[in-house]
């Protein structure tokens, strides 16, 4: 199983696919409140940690890629959370010997489209394509997420 993790505060995208592009699962965990405090942030690191160790409890998770970060100056508030989200995540996978890869968002653009500035809407319906779905995700966190697994299962 190879699980794909497109990190963030307000919304985490992920996907859980198998070796033969089967999804198992794919979304987002969506922080509700709209201004949430400096507490709340650090339960939430707390939540993403416990989810995502159920999943490696229920799944026999072999590889999991994430999106490398890149932050600008008008969004350094998140930065913080980000990283404590991708260092928690990060210890559960090496804790449990799950090989962790990393892709920045042009990477993942270029090996899905073959263009590294493709605009979001072309990666989805390429993403579309790979995993044969008639609706377009809901989210782009949730697109990414499958578009990374699909890198990762490519790319191991």
């Amino acid at each position: 199983m190879i699980l794909w993790i497109d990190p963030g505060v307000r919304k985490l995208g992920y996907a859980l696919i198998t070796d033969d592009l089967k999804i198992i699962d794919a979304g987002i965990l969506l922080q509700e409140k709209k201004s949430p405090t400096r507490q709340d942030q650090f339960e939430r690191v707390v939540q993403m940690y416990d989810f995502f160790e159920k999943l490696i409890i229920e799944y026999q998770i072999t590889c999991v890629s994430m999106e490398k970060l890149f932050f600008t100056s008008y969004n350094q508030n998140n930065a913080e959370f980000v990283y404590a989200i991708r260092g928690a995540l990060m210890m559960l996978f090496l804790k449990n010997n799950i090989t962790v890869q990393e892709y920045t968002p042009i990477e993942l653009k270029k090996y899905i489209t073959g263009n590294g500035k493709a605009d979001k809407m072309l990666v989805q319906k390429t993403i579309m394509r790979f995993f044969k779905l008639v609706d377009v995700p809901e989210f782009n966190d949730a697109a990414d997420a499958l578009g990374l697994a699909y890198l990762a299962k490519i790319r191991r």
